[in-house]
């Protein structure tokens, strides 16, 4: 048979053998991050028992995780909306920064005119919202009116966030926070002692220095915040035409135009969204040390931008779950976490 005779798979496949092949990449594409995680978690509990003769799926194991995963996750979920619609937003590390600092230092002159302290806490995370939410719209606003493209305009944007923080602060972490704000940032919501039962937000005011190794901690705080960060998150994104307009924008720019759905306003939201959660997390920065940090988010922004890719999420837009971001920040989050259980 000659070379011109050979048949050729590639263009001999009928329509039907396509759609297979193209259904089955999906599925893969879709399932992959699911059995990896799962993969991670049979191979650190075999060594962590293999090794230390410690259990890697205790409760104390799993929430110390889940802690280390909710700043990941918080930048995540603002990455996931801006690549959706085919951005990038390179900020957001440094708005968590400057939203830290921000509360701190709300929280520090509120406290100091004697404001009471939970209301002195509830407007240090207002503030540092809305901190947050200000230079993500001014992104938005950038990138939808004028155009520049997202990489250049939250590049840019992040420069005068790191500034603005580390000159708010002075270079140095802002302390001399009001009280309680350790023990919200840190501390859990259910607390059970058996044969005593469950106590709310605190040890059971009982017990004794002694009782405390047999009390169980479950479900922190932060991990509780950001999972009501995350519920709102996937209801935007999965059951709002909101959602619908934000894919449509990332699938096809021109289509979405065409379609008369409101672009530009629609970016700048989904800028401001994500900084707004930038805001959030660097809330919970703040509670955890009882301090504002200029570069408290310095280390968390390529890593959430991994956890929304490995979920599935296209750098091209159109694609990406939130719960491919969950999976995602778990399995960034789990290799430098799992070594400490």
């Amino acid at each position: 048979m000659t070379a011109t005779n050979q048949p050729n798979t590639f263009h001999d496949e009928t329509p039907e053998t396509k759609s297979s092949r193209t259904a089955i990449l999906a599925a893969v594409r879709q399932i992959w991050p699911w059995v990896f995680l799962i993969l991670l978690v049979i191979f650190f509990s075999v060594l962590s028992k293999a090794m230390n003769d410690v259990n890697f799926l205790s409760a104390r194991s799993i929430q110390g995780i889940l802690i280390f995963t909710t700043q990941i996750l918080l930048i995540g979920l603002g990455e996931t909306f801006v690549i959706i619609t085919a951005g990038i937003d390179l900020s957001l590390g440094w708005i968590l920064g400057l939203s830290a600092v921000c509360a701190a230092l709300a929280m520090k002159y509120l406290y100091a005119i004697d404001m009471p302290p939970v209301l002195t806490i509830f407007a240090g995370l207002i503030v540092a919202m809305v901190v947050g939410a200000i230079p993500g719209f001014f992104n938005g606003l950038l990138v939808a009116k004028i155009k520049v493209p997202s990489f250049i305009t939250t590049l840019g944007m992040g420069g005068i966030v790191r500034g603005a923080a580390f000159l708010l602060s002075g270079g140095y972490p802002v302390a001399d926070q009001p009280p309680y704000l350790g023990q919200i940032g840190n501390g859990y919501m259910f607390y059970y002692w058996p044969g005593h039962g469950v106590s709310l937000f605190n040890f059971p005011a009982t017990a004794t220095a002694g009782d405390r190794s047999d009390i169980v901690a479950l479900i922190p705080n932060v991990v509780m915040v950001t999972a009501i960060a995350v519920a709102i998150s996937w209801f935007i994104l999965s059951k709002t035409q909101f959602g619908r307009h934000i894919y449509a924008i990332g699938g096809n720019f021109d289509a979405a135009v065409r379609a008369g759905i409101p672009v530009q306003r629609r970016l700048i939201w989904v800028y401001t969204l994500a900084g707004l959660l930038a805001g959030l997390a660097g809330a919970l920065w703040t509670a955890r040390f009882t301090s504002g940090a200029g570069n408290a988010g310095d280390q968390t922004l390529l890593t959430a931008i991994a956890a929304v890719v490995i979920g599935g999420a296209s750098l091209f837009g159109g694609e990406g779950t939130i719960t491919g971001t969950i999976i995602g920040s778990l399995i960034v989050a789990r290799f430098p976490s799992a070594w400490s259980f």
